[in-house]
């Protein structure tokens, strides 16, 4: 069965409760420190009417968490975001390391440096696909790590962003955190 072929009802928002993000629909949850703030749960960012008057419109994207950490620099806050792109949006890309370099593309004119894609597996034994970059906006240079998997008919791609070595190991222990049902 092909992605474009799955009829689905509309992605829920999922929940946050005893430090634990929650998604149902794609049968996910994520660790959230209690010192780290939310800054977005659930928001469908773009969407597609529904062919039929009775389903319902398909997710196309969605941010499904953003959360960030307080830094010590007041201009910059390490974070965290999960965010679900339908692959119906991607019909010629075949698995998630093709989708990273997609996005990889979508950073091409801030000119960063990337590295390679590879397959890690995390701690917890979720096989996923994963680069880095680093790159410098209005004097402020940040490195980010992306992590690709696949559910169901969705890229999953969780993106943390940090400074330091030490924020990008407390993103890391957030993402090993992932479990998929």
């Amino acid at each position: 069965m092909s992605c474009k072929d799955i009829n689905r009802s509309s992605v829920e928002e999922g929940e946050l409760e005893n430090g634990v993000y929650t998604s149902t629909y794609f049968k996910m949850s994520l660790n959230v420190p209690e010192s780290w703030n939310v800054d977005t749960l659930g928001k469908i960012e773009k969407e597609a009417a529904a062919a039929e008057p009775d389903k319902k419109d398909t997710v196309l994207v969605a941010n499904l968490l953003t959360i960030y950490r307080e830094g010590e620099k007041a201009d910059f806050k390490p974070n965290l975001a999960v965010i679900a792109e339908s692959c119906t949006l991607y019909p010629k890309l075949k698995d998630e390391s093709e989708y990273l370099v997609h996005v990889r593309k979508q950073y091409a004119n801030l000119n960063p440096i990337t590295s390679k894609i590879e397959k890690p597996v995390l701690t917890n034994n979720i096989e996923c696909y994963t680069f880095d970059l680093a790159m410098t906006i209005q004097d402020m240079t940040m490195r980010q790590t992306h992590f690709a998997t696949k559910r169901d008919d969705y890229y999953i791609d969780i993106t943390i962003t940090y400074q330091s070595d030490t924020q990008r190991e407390e993103l890391k222990a957030i993402v090993n955190s992932l479990t998929l049902n």
